[in-house]
């Protein structure tokens, strides 16, 4: 019996994570630094980076999520209407910027795996890479790169809806 219950609960655990269905406009923020994602001075121009920055309610600051698969977005910026990829090919510390964003493009896309309630860690698809602030302390325009699995606080994000009017 006790067998048939734990099953149940893996399957119950199972179907509520793949079940996950983000929508609408969020912030993404570093569980560690307290910092958002948001594209360098607000700027527009292909190669923008991606940077961390104190929370404001800002489109600039804002990301809409675009499901593209299981737990799964392309994350397209209120203000300038793109996304975000790395660089140069994904690998350790490269750095990201801001590009058009391209439906389907899995350089673009990134997987929210939920670790607690609204707390995620973000893997950009296809690697064993996530999401990651430069500086652990969280400077002001600090680089947000990729990195390996660490375990530690500076990988976890929350997301919370916002509505942002400039």
């Amino acid at each position: 019996m006790k067998k048939i219950l734990l099953f149940i609960a893996f399957v119950s655990f199972t179907v509520f994570v793949a079940a996950q269905d983000i929508r609408g406009n969020y912030a993404i923020k570093n569980v560690q630094t307290g910092m958002l994602l948001r594209v360098k001075d607000a700027g527009s121009k292909n190669g923008t980076p991606l940077v961390a920055y104190y929370p404001e309610n800002w489109k600039c600051m804002t990301w809409n999520f675009k499901k593209t698969d299981a737990n799964t977005y392309q994350l397209q910026n209120l203000l300038t209407h793109k996304t975000f990829q790395p660089v140069k090919p994904a690998g350790a510390d490269v750095p990201f910027d801001e590009q058009p964003l391209v439906p389907g493009d899995t350089r673009q896309q990134y997987e929210f795996i939920l670790v607690k309630k609204a707390t995620y860690l973000i893997k950009l698809k296809g690697t064993e890479l996530y999401v990651t602030p430069a500086d652990s302390q969280g400077a002001l325009n600090s680089a947000i790169i990729l990195a390996a699995k660490k375990n530690t606080p500076d990988q976890l994000w929350t997301i919370y809806e916002q509505a942002p009017t400039m």
